[in-house]
C-alpha cells in the first residue's frame, strides 16, 4: 500500500497525529482506536492517512459528490475507511462512540450558532478524554471584505460557483468561548499571506481598503505602503486541540 500523500491540509493532520501520539500510554498504539473525520468528502482524504495509522476511520460529509470521491480514493489505494453522508451539526452517532474526532477547513462554512452547534456534537459524540482537533477562521484575517458581505458580526456572505456561501470569522475571546467546555490542550494559528491576491491588488483598490487598515494612519502614508501590499493580504486560520473532560 503507498502512503497517502495530502496537499493543503498535510500540516495539519500530521501535527494531529503528533499529538495522539504523544498523548498515549507507553507501549501503546493507534491501532484499532476510532476517529470521526467531519467533512471527510474530496479527492485525498484526511482520513486515508488516519486508516494506514491502524486506526478504525470513520467520515462524513454533506456533500454526496465529494463522498464518492472520498469512496473512490479508498477503494484505489486499498484503504478501508467507512463513509457517511451527514451534516456535522447532527452527527449520526450515539454518545462516546469515538476516541478522536478530526476537522479542518469546515466548519468555516457555518454560522457562529451552528458551529457552536457542531462542535457540541462532536464532544458529545466524543468518548471522555477524547482529543479532537478543530479550527475556525480568525478575523486577523485581511481584509475581511475579500469574504464578501458581512450580514451579522463576522458572518460573511459571497458567492461562489453560482451559489451564496458563507464564512465565518471569530475574534480570539469568540473562538475561545466555543470549546470553554473542553480542556485546551494548545491553541495555534495559522497565516498563510496571500502575496498573489496581494500583488494583484490595483492601486485604486489599495486605496479603497484604507477603510480596512489595521492601525490609524493617514491615507498618504497608507498609499505609500503600496508596493509592499503583498504582504499584508493574509489568511489565517486559529486551530484547537481539546480534550474531552473526564466525568
Amino acid at each position: 500500500m503507498k502512503p497517502v500523500i495530502l496537499r493543503p491540509n498535510a500540516t495539519a493532520v500530521a501535527r494531529f497525529l503528533s499529538v495522539l501520539a504523544d498523548d498515549l500510554p507507553d507501549g501503546e498504539t493507534l491501532d484499532g482506536r476510532s476517529i470521526l473525520d467531519c467533512g471527510a468528502g474530496g479527492p485525498v482524504p484526511p482520513v486515508a492517512i488516519f486508516a494506514q495509522q491502524g486506526m478504525q476511520a470513520h467520515g462524513i460529509d454533506i456533500n454526496e459528490q465529494r463522498l464518492a470521491q472520498s469512496r473512490s480514493f479508498c477503494a484505489a489505494s486499498g484503504i478501508r475507511a467507512e463513509f457517511r453522508k451527514a451534516d456535522m451539526r447532527d452527527l449520526p452517532y450515539g454518545d462516546e462512540t469515538f476516541d478522536y474526532v478530526y476537522e479542518h477547513f469546515s466548519m468555516c462554512h457555518l454560522g457562529p450558532e451552528d458551529t457552536a452547534r457542531a462542535i457540541a456534537e462532536m464532544r458529545r459524540v466524543l468518548k471522555p478524554g477524547g482529543l479532537a482537533f478543530l479550527g475556525v477562521i480568525s478575523t486577523d484575517s485581511w481584509p475581511m471584505s475579500d469574504y464578501g458581505e458581512e450580514r451579522r458580526p463576522g458572518e460573511f456572505w459571497l458567492v461562489e460557483g453560482g451559489e451564496s456561501v458563507c464564512h465565518t470569522a471569530f475574534g480570539d475571546a469568540a473562538s475561545d468561548a466555543l470549546v470553554a467546555d473542553w480542556e485546551i490542550l494548545s491553541k495555534e494559528k495559522a497565516v498563510l499571506v496571500l502575496r498573489e491576491r496581494g500583488e494583484q491588488a490595483s492601486l485604486e483598490e489599495w486605496q479603497a481598503l484604507h477603510a480596512e487598515a489595521r492601525t490609524a494612519c493617514s491615507l498618504d502614508e497608507w498609499m505609500a505602503g503600496y508596493p509592499e501590499r503583498a504582504n499584508h493580504f493574509t489568511y489565517v486560520h486559529a486551530y484547537y486541540y481539546v480534550r474531552k473532560p473526564i466525568g
